[in-house]
């Protein structure tokens, strides 16, 4: 289906009377993330990183999840997770997930790349805009979003496995509440290890993402939002310069972080969040960053499969 076909054919394929009136408050371009899952599954984009990513996440990476029984199938919930220093994992993590459960996650992205790339729309990725999420959630659809952003992508390699949100991202912690919707922090182990790249290699070395930190804390009228733009977008372009790693690759999906608005403020609720997501970092990585650690575990998966493999064609054969 071509794209200027799924902008015609957008209403047409929203069956849910419910879904449909929902994403008729949005503008045709946002209302292609209320298509049914199979619908934007069998996409042509969607389809093509298949081919780019899925393939390659299931034989280099491994790639499985564990723990997705807690999840309500039949209902709306918002992953959470850490931003990566790479960002090579988020496309291919989605997809991946698609073809594990059958369940496209709508990503919440950041407004400029989803301007820079707006095929992103058609693997159901829209603006990160409060609005959108809770029609989104209320329309049973499983909702992503990182909370830390660019700012925690470029805090340094020594921090790659801690949670590093801004004090001001408490949106997502809006969004879930008013939808009252499960918070459900998730985790990709080895997540790091699996690109190298000898530019925010350098950088980490120099200690320049200690001082993009430091100069974004100062808080400087002007200076600090033209900083964090700047240094946003050739961070997201310097990305793109990357070795693959064949490292083992597991999501984990934790326990819903409880909360009941009765009782608890939207800090607690945050607060809660970044305990829960990085209790999960912690138990499933437990020696942080680390190479070698993740390439034995690639090791081992492999020797795992071929054993498997070779008892199962021997009871075939007797």
């Amino acid at each position: 289906m071509e794209f200027v076909d799924v902008k015609k054919k957008t209403d047409k394929n929203i069956v849910d009377p419910d879904i449909r009136e929902e994403a008729h408050r949005y503008s045709v371009r946002t209302r292609m993330a209320f298509l049914p899952d199979k619908i934007l599954g069998e996409l042509w984009y969607f389809r093509l990183l298949t081919l780019f990513y899925y393939y390659a996440f299931t034989y280099i990476h491994g790639f499985e999840i564990v723990g997705m029984e807690k999840v309500d199938p039949e209902q709306g919930c918002l992953f959470i997770s850490r931003h990566s220093t790479h960002n090579a994992d988020v496309q291919a993590t989605l997809v991946s997930t698609y073809h594990k459960t059958g369940r496209v996650v709508r990503a919440l992205i950041h407004r400029q790349v989803m301007f820079l790339f707006p095929s992103l729309r058609l693997m159901g990725c829209v603006p990160g805009k409060r609005d959108t999420a809770v029609s989104l959630l209320n329309s049973g659809f499983w909702v992503a979003v990182i909370p830390g952003g660019v700012e925690e992508a470029m805090v340094g390699h020594e921090n790659a496995y801690k949670v590093c949100w801004p004090e001001n991202r408490k949106g997502f912690v809006h969004v879930a509440t008013q939808a009252n919707a499960p918070i459900i922090p998730t985790f990709m182990a080895n997540q790091e290890e699996m690109r190298w790249n000898p530019i925010l290699f350098l950088w980490n070395l120099l200690g320049l993402g200690r001082l993009y930190s430091s100069i974004l804390k100062l808080k400087i009228p002007i200076l600090t939002p033209f900083i964090r733009t700047v240094g946003g977008l050739v961070w997201f372009f310097m990305t793109w310069i990357q070795i693959p790693i064949p490292v083992q690759l597991t999501l984990y999906v934790g326990d819903p972080v409880q909360y009941d608005m009765s009782k608890d403020t939207i800090d607690d609720v945050v607060q809660r969040c970044r305990c829960s997501l990085q209790n999960l970092i912690s138990q499933h990585q437990p020696h942080g960053k680390s190479y070698r650690n993740a390439l034995k575990q690639r090791i081992e998966s492999l020797r795992n499969f071929w054993k498997g493999y070779i008892f199962d064609t021997i009871e075939k054969m007797q």
